[in-house]
């Protein structure tokens, strides 16, 4: 039964999900100076694989079978899935390798040749006595040192529980994770509604609700391209993400229907600017995240890429709930009623942002 098989499907493909993992790599492994690049590449192949599976799926409009197997419109995106899934995983088992914590490994040979280094030159330009009681200070202070350990120690651990996580939360972080949650939720009202919206307004086929996806998503590429490259270097990533946050409000401000005639230039304009400045966001609020982060989140089960991951799957579950209630007052309200809810939190994201920004950096 189709009703039966497509939500136990999805719940599959969700817990195959490993956004969270390569966030939290992403956090703990890529260096500071390149950390915002790399987050922009994150995103980038996320809204690259957006824009490929609609324009896939606008194409596979076939019907053939094999044996006793069907393929059709409605199976050939699973069967394409899986293959490319199974592509995947051979090569995931052959080629990656643990990235070694450089700290770790490169810390010890460094501290004991800065010590040999600093204790030959001591020994060549300073007389034995005062050698002699300096390394008793020495001494004295690694035992102060050692009686301090275990408070660090502590201060180390990861969070055990998702209330531990939570109070671990600053006034920024939870800015952050507001900004996650509504670039998703936005996005979500974008893509989810698109095909009821244009085909009420427009008369829009499938195919050409695909190659409009698809459109949205290949222009993320090149964006996130020159923002890695170019506008990092030039701006901080707060105001990069100030800057993004007004683009997203402005692309939502845009698609309202406030007149009888709403045109097709309008929706695909405000929905680009919506979409690509949303891309943009997710990428410097990874990067702003991974820094104003508690250490003790880097690491465990409760860590930063679960937490951004949960508030935007949340997003998603709230987005898909609005379409679906706003659906009950018909389709020319659709539009109007969930975009509000975007708008609202959108304002709210802004304002958050204002009130933590010197915290941002």
């Amino acid at each position: 039964d189709r009703k039966v098989l497509s939500p136990f499907v999805s719940l599959i493909c969700s817990l195959g999900s490993a956004r969270a993992v390569n966030r939290r790599y992403i956090s703990d492994c890529v260096p500071l100076r390149i950390r915002m690049q790399a987050s922009a590449g994150f995103v980038s192949a996320s809204a690259l694989g957006m824009a490929c599976g609609p324009a896939l799926a606008g194409l596979l409009q076939t019907n053939f079978k094999i044996y006793k197997l069907t393929f059709n419109q409605d199976t050939l995106p699973g069967w394409l899935m899986a293959f490319a899934w199974l592509i995947y995983l051979i090569w995931l088992w052959i080629s990656f390798r643990e990235p070694a914590n450089e700290t770790e490994v490169n810390n010890g040979p460094q501290e004991s040749n800065s010590v040999e280094n600093d204790a030959l030159e001591k020994g060549v330009t300073q007389p034995l006595l005062l050698k002699a009681e300096e390394n008793q200070q020495d001494d004295e202070n690694d035992q102060e040192y050692d009686g301090s350990e275990e408070a660090p120690e502590e201060s180390r651990k990861p969070a055990n529980s998702i209330a531990e996580a939570y109070r671990l939360l600053t006034p920024s972080v939870k800015v952050q994770l507001l900004i996650y949650f509504m670039l998703k939720y936005a996005m979500e009202i974008l893509l989810s509604e698109s095909s009821v919206v244009t085909s009420y307004y427009f008369g829009w086929s499938t195919g050409t609700v695909a190659i409009f996806l698809a459109c949205l998503g290949l222009t993320v590429l090149p964006i996130n391209v020159v923002v890695g490259s170019y506008i990092s270097n030039m701006f901080e990533d707060r105001q990069i993400l100030l800057a993004s946050e007004i683009m997203v409000f402005l692309g939502i401000l845009g698609s309202f229907q406030v007149v009888i005639s709403y045109s097709v230039p309008q929706y695909v304009i405000s929905g680009l600017i919506m979409f690509v400045a949303a891309e943009v966001l997710e990428g410097v609020n990874l990067s702003l995240l991974s820094r104003v982060m508690s250490s003790r989140l880097s690491r465990g089960t409760y860590n930063g890429g679960l937490l951004s991951t949960e508030a935007g799957t949340i997003a998603r579950v709230i987005a898909d709930a609005t379409i679906t209630l706003a659906g009950y007052l018909g389709q020319s309200r659709l539009l109007n009623v969930t975009l509000l809810p975007s708008l609202l939190i959108c304002v709210a994201s802004i304002v958050a942002t204002c009130y933590t920004y010197n915290s941002l950096y």
